[in-house]
């Protein structure tokens, strides 16, 4: 063996541009595929940074009257209280909700991201702080001295750092906190809500009398199952109690009320919408790692023919065939073991562009690492991409009979026609797999032009958000709080290059916000049977700064203010069609169904805009003024007459020259909003193409490469025919035919596959069908003339035409 192994590298270094592009396609597609499948590993296949985290998972909340419109709700404060009081399946249970606050006393104010948690959650997680401690069950009491854990980058960027952080106030929302802990560095938050990692997290207080047991579904929950205990358990023992909490939300609600439970995995509930399009991916550059291997085994092939006369010779002198098929497939396992290990370098790079590119909505992408797991996916691979390149060349040596080739000298390349078979079927093969890969590229393609294209109902151009938050202590009444709205608003106006500006209580394209059922005034059914809207509280000049069209009647104006007027309210389009079908809008009354509440008269009627998802049909929206319900967190949405960047600067001194307590969260271009809610879409287009670039480069290598080695295997029977009169274009036509038969093989393949898994990527196309006509017929045509033209060119090429030569020979 060390024998073989030396003439193995002997061979490889005199034939050294052939060990070149070997090594060099096996580092590229290895590393391109180890880097994607790291990704998987770290999203999908890791367990969770919690301990024991398979004993974890997710508890949401379902209304049945409204099971139709959304699958499960978060869960309200008293519901859980009650589970915790009651379980039995469940070690321990938390909840947790991520709001912005109001930051100060280290440095400017500034807006932070705060979790109100239970004092359980650490606990339930299996997290343990790297300084001081956790929070704990005994900080839940409203009696209880305020505290607060930071998280490892809030103590470095906040505190400097500071070994003697414990005990030093956090001060949030203008109330000082004793900070008690500091988490590790790696703590993440359990969120499906992925912009909305904690800062800091403080225990929750249960307020009974704030929340109720109807309605406010607001919080995330995540439980530790009891050792022995399965999901179906806690499912089963959760809807026991949810029916007992429907009896008491019944009550309250004086309609019938019908609560379930859902108990996922928590693996599952934060990675689980991710599985499908990295599978996907993965999948993907798999097809052109074996596009490559099969070009690679097509030249290993001809590399091989072109060596028979040599393996005859060593047989004459007595080399065994199991020793020429040994040196045969050390030679190819040997490049693949050179190209895998280049490959897991190529890998740590692609994964560092993979990562720093990656939506931020793409969960644990942070957790993706070149760890002892990858480095063996690809060593399999590496073994399996030298197995699949040295098959042919080991089956040629094999079972020819080199006796009879060392006979026939150089006529045995001629007649090489079930080596031309081999490189047919594998070209077909190469076409088929790039034809799926460009449908499915296409499809994608498609869907993010289609996406970008949708009318959205509102201008983000030139439109700066601003969220800014206020001291709840400075500003404890709602009087207080809309008097200083009213003052930041006056102020933004007339700053330079401000042309419009609003308050909004959620940002645009940043999720549903408030939702609340409406209906319609005299409305006698079930408040259960009315439609749920997106109520937005904004100011008059809304639909100015946000291009929004008013279709009747008007915008409200800062006059119409209680007790003086009714409520006015502008709804959709949608809104007005759904509650007064048939009717005019304007003028009439609609409420939340609430015993005692007033109601709403509307004013305007405008058009539906795609404010919570561009992806999703507009939902029924309901725009109220801010004076109506004023909370300490809000955004400003200012249109500007230039660059939103400029105008910056005079708003922040805007702002301060109010307060300088109010603390300004990071300002984003509303373009740049947009761009962030299709992220993923993008990311996930730009690596098809870039796969599928590459796959179709490396398929019409193939075809070229094929149809050149058939011509010239051919020549001299080509040029006799020429030499009795048949024209060159017919003899081109018969040198591109085993190209051309071979394209048209791969393209059916490849249309059945393509057509095959259209109902796997369904649920990542937007306005597009899986199986759309027009992207298929391009992508086939695509495929099909980039290869007809490369075995044109090919045939041409390798054609030289000499008829009289040929005679001669004859």
């Amino acid at each position: 063996m060390p024998v073989d192994f030396r003439d193995a590298v002997r061979a490889l270094r005199r034939d050294r541009a052939y060990t070149l592009i070997v090594i060099g396609t096996l580092a590229l597609t290895i590393g391109a595929t180890t880097a994607v499948f790291s990704i998987v590993n770290g999203v999908l296949l890791k367990p969770l940074a919690y301990r024991e985290s398979h004993q974890l998972v997710a508890v949401k909340e379902i209304w049945r009257q409204r099971s139709e419109r959304t699958s499960a709700f978060e869960v309200n404060e008293q519901h859980f209280e009650y589970w915790r009081h009651h379980t039995r399946t469940f070690e321990s249970l938390a909840q947790y909700i991520v709001l912005p606050a109001n930051l100060t006393g280290v440095g400017d104010a500034t807006q932070i991201n705060v979790g109100r948690v239970s004092g359980s959650l650490f606990d339930v997680l299996g997290v343990q702080a790297a300084l001081g401690r956790t929070l704990t069950p005994a900080d839940e009491p409203s009696d209880r001295p305020e505290v607060a854990v930071i998280t490892d980058a809030t103590w470095r960027q906040r505190f400097g750092a500071d070994p003697g952080i414990i005990g030093r106030a956090l001060v949030l929302n203008g109330k000082p906190r004793a900070i008690v802990g500091v988490l590790p560095p790696d703590f993440r938050l359990p969120t499906e809500r992925l912009a909305s990692n904690g800062d800091a997290f403080v225990p929750i207080h249960m307020d009974a009398e704030r929340v109720g047991w109807w309605g406010d579904h607001n919080n995330e929950a995540v439980g530790r199952l009891r050792a022995g205990e399965t999901q179906e358990h806690a499912r089963a023992e959760l809807d026991v109690l949810q029916a007992q909490v429907s009896d008491m939300a019944t009550s309250e609600a004086h309609e019938p009320v019908a609560l379930a439970s859902a108990v996922t995995p928590l693996a599952e509930a934060l990675v689980g919408k991710a599985r499908r399009g990295l599978l996907l991916l993965l999948g993907a550059i798999c097809a052109v790692l074996l596009i490559a291997c099969s070009n690679l085994a097509n030249l290993s092939l001809t590399r091989a023919v072109g060596r028979l006369r040599d393996a005859g010779i060593r047989s004459a002198l007595g080399a065994s065939r199991s020793r020429l098929v040994a040196r045969a497939a050390i030679e190819q396992l040997l490049l693949a073991a050179i190209g895998g290990a280049l490959g897991v370098a190529v890998a740590w790079a692609a994964l560092r562009v993979f990562v720093r590119t990656a939506p931020i909505d793409l969960p644990r992408v942070n957790e993706a690492a070149i760890d002892v797991s990858v480095v063996a996916f690809a060593a399999g691979i590496s073994l399996i991409c030298g197995a699949v390149v040295a098959i042919l060349p080991v089956w040629r040596t094999a079972h020819r009979n080199l006796e009879q080739t060392l006979r026939a000298g150089a006529l045995t390349a001629t007649s090489d026609r079930g080596g031309l078979r081999a490189r047919a079927a594998l070209l077909a093969l190469q076409v088929a797999l790039s034809l799926t890969l460009l449908v499915v590229t296409s499809l994608l393609g498609a869907s993010f032009t289609r996406l970008m294209q949708v009318d959205r109902g509102f201008a983000s151009e030139r439109v700066l958000l601003v969220p800014v938050s206020l001291s709840q202590s400075r500003y404890a009444t709602e009087p207080a709080l809309i008097a200083v709205y009213d003052r930041l608003i006056a102020a933004v106006r007339v700053s330079p290059g401000v042309a419009a500006a609003s308050p909004i209580s959620a940002p645009p394209l940043g999720g549903s916000g408030q939702v609340n059922t409406v209906v319609p005034e005299g409305g006698a059914r079930p408040r259960s049977e009315y439609p749920s809207a997106n109520f937005r509280f904004v100011g008059p000049g809304f639909f100015r700064t946000m291009g929004i069209a008013v279709l009747s009647g008007r915008p409200f104006t800062d006059a119409e203010r209680p007790p003086r007027h009714a409520m006015p309210a502008l709804v959709s389009d949608r809104t007005a069609a759904r509650l007064w079908p048939g009717q005019d809008a304007l003028g009439k009354r609609f409420s939340r169904g609430l015993p005692g509440e007033d109601g709403f008269e509307v004013v305007g009627v405008v058009a539906d805009a795609k404010i919570t998802s561009l992806e999703r049909t507009p939902p029924l929206i309901v725009y109220l003024p801010y004076w109506w319900r004023a909370r300490s967190t809000t955004s400003l949405l200012v249109k500007t007459a230039g660059d939103p960047a400029l105008v910056m600067p005079s708003l922040r001194r805007a702002v301060r020259e109010i307060d300088p307590d109010i603390a300004i969260g990071n300002a984003r271009p509303l373009d740049a909003l947009v761009d962030a809610s299709v992220a993923a879409r993008r990311y996930q287009m730009q690596l098809f193409v870039a796969f599928g670039i590459v796959a179709l480069f490396i398929a019409t290598l193939g075809v070229y490469t094929v149809t050149w080695y058939g011509v010239t295997q051919r020549r001299r029977e080509m040029n006799i025919r020429v030499a009795l009169g048949a024209r060159s274009r017919q003899v081109i036509a018969m040198a591109m035919r085993q190209g051309v038969a071979a394209i048209a093989a791969g393209v059916v393949a490849g249309t059945g596959a393509a057509l095959a898994i259209g109902g796997l990527v369904a649920s990542l196309l937007f306005d597009v069908r899986p199986r759309d006509p027009l992207v298929l017929s391009a992508a086939v045509g695509v495929i099909a003339s980039t290869g007809i033209v490369a075995c044109l060119v090919a045939a041409r090429r390798g054609l030289v035409i000499d008829p009289a030569s040929a005679l001669r020979e004859e």
